[in-house]
């Protein structure tokens, strides 16, 4: 692969990954209206635009690790982008952040 297909390859994982940022910013929006609750399953955060995965968080858990807007919340062993690292290991998820 050379470095266009890369850097093309990245591109689109990212694009994934903003579109579950954006499901689960709009299901936080939805929460704070109709009230909270304890528990809501949100998106992975991963760049697999065929991941399913959901994630148990509090809304205070989600918008804690969402402090940094770099910062996505995955399933353990999802980060698939080269410029990602994890930055916390949680019960049941990662936070990963993204450089650049």
């Amino acid at each position: 692969m050379d470095d266009r297909d890369a850097a093309d390859r990245e591109a689109r994982l990212a694009e994934n990954q903003a579109l579950f940022r954006m499901a689960n910013e709009r299901l936080d929006e939805r929460v704070e209206e109709y009230g909270a609750v304890d528990s809501i399953p949100f998106l992975c955060e991963c760049a697999d635009v065929s991941c399913l995965g959901r994630i148990n968080l509090t809304l205070s858990a989600y918008r804690e690790a969402r402090a940094k807007p770099n910062r996505f919340v995955i399933i353990p062993g999802h980060a698939m982008i080269e410029d990602e690292r994890v930055v916390a290991d949680k019960t049941g998820f990662q936070i990963v952040e993204k450089g650049g």
